[in-house]
């Protein structure tokens, strides 16, 4: 009986340390930035679904607080067709804990248009997230947008 609990013990141990590395956790970081983007430019709301927390939080160029997925995912939809196409890089990511870790990034707005429907030249920008793992699957839980002046 005591050879199991032994057995029991070491498995777990060995699970715990064969748990996602950072440069795995990375690598879905990395892929989910550029999915949640590719979807969106496709106009595929579903993704703040996938891929926001429903406690998360997103400021906008705008500057204005949206709190929760069901608010950020309105904010797109009264958005869409109107935005134009998105480009982003990941310039660094950021491990504050094996669950926590910050994105940098810039990206680059192509196609929106002013109020009149006349198309804006490219507008580029800085993004910042947070993005959490919980229950093994990340996802964002902050996101701030800034325009890059000059």
């Amino acid at each position: 009986m005591i050879f199991w609990s032994h057995v029991a013990i070491v498995a777990a141990l060995v699970g715990t340390i064969h748990a996602a590395s950072p440069s795995e956790d990375e690598t879905v970081i990395r892929t989910m930035v550029d999915q949640a983007v590719k979807r969106l430019n496709n106009g595929d709301l579903t993704a703040i679904e996938e891929f926001w927390d429903e406690g998360a939080d997103y400021v906008g160029v705008d500057g204005k607080l949206i709190k929760g997925r069901t608010q950020i995912q309105a904010l797109f939809r009264e958005a869409a067709g109107k935005t134009g196409q998105q480009t982003a890089a990941i310039e660094q990511i950021r491990f504050i804990t094996p669950e926590i870790a910050t994105v940098d990034g810039t990206w680059t707005v192509t196609g929106a248009r002013d109020a009149t429907g006349q198309e804006l030249p490219p507008i580029k920008g800085r993004g910042f997230e947070v993005v959490q793992k919980k229950s093994g699957r990340w996802r964002f839980i902050l996101t701030r947008e800034m325009v890059i002046f000059g």
